[in-house]
């Protein structure tokens, strides 16, 4: 069933004002569905195939970030054991809570180290995480025709967004027809994008939105290899407050 989701954003569906501005007398013709352009994307052959040529485009960036970072831990160690008071090798919160009343340098050192870390990370992300915008807003070009097919096919009247309906048959989600149609009309989308190209604000918002997707997918992942009980993957540390997230692709 369909429920009320966050991260699903429909942002290219039909808003729900349009419908209640209708006159009193007005009847809408046709099914009222639900589709959410960022699942779409998510599932379509062009985004899948557009990741697997960016994994392979830009291997080396990726290793430089993973070297970077491993680099930057490695720096912080000492730094870290300085705060570790009781040297249980961890620093928990009542240490980082004195050493911040304290005003402990220390504190100051791990900031630039990691600060540094994120802009060198930066730099190296951005051809890759470029590439991917350019991928999403040419399948999202796609969008709205595929779409319509599925409307003028299905006899649809209405989309609206996922967070819109408090329940809905799963066969009012049209999501999956519309994939199928860009799945044809678009399989692979280039991921070069002309040295003047800016991506449009939709796009920059469903890149946020696909890795959210990916990060919830890969917290799950964690979760099951822990109730099965392998040892999840170490998680990268966190940036410090007002620290700017690299732009990296999924």
């Amino acid at each position: 069933m369909i429920t009320k989701k966050r991260i699903l954003a429909a942002l290219l569906a039909a808003p729900a004002a349009l419908v209640v501005a209708a006159p009193a007398h007005a009847q809408v013709s046709g099914s009222i569905a639900t589709a959410s352009p960022v699942r779409v994307v998510d599932a379509s052959k062009a985004f899948a195939a557009a990741q697997q040529q960016i994994q392979t485009t830009y291997k080396a960036a990726f290793e430089q970030i993973n070297a970077r970072r491993q680099a930057a831990q490695k720096e912080a160690e000492p730094l870290l054991a300085q705060l570790d008071t009781n040297k249980d090798k961890k620093v928990d919160d009542n240490e980082l809570k004195a050493a911040q009343a304290a005003k402990n340098p220390v504190l100051d050192k791990i900031t630039a180290l990691q600060n540094a870390a994120n802009t060198d990370v930066q730099k190296l992300s951005n051809p890759a995480a470029r590439a991917e915008l350019f991928a999403i807003e040419s399948i999202l070009r796609q969008y709205e025709a595929a779409q319509l097919r599925v409307v003028t096919a299905r006899k649809v009247g209405v989309i609206l967004s996922p967070e819109v309906f408090m329940y809905a048959p799963d066969s009012a989600d049209i999501s999956d027809a519309i994939t199928a149609e860009l799945d044809k009309s678009v399989p692979t989308v280039s991921i070069q994008p002309p040295a003047d190209w800016q991506p449009a604000r939709e796009t920059l918002a469903m890149q946020q939105q696909l890795a959210q997707i990916e990060q919830i997918r890969a917290y799950q992942a964690a979760a099951q290899q822990q109730r099965a009980g392998a040892a999840p993957a170490a998680p990268a540390p966190a940036a410090p407050a007002g620290a700017k997230k690299p732009a990296e692709p999924r």
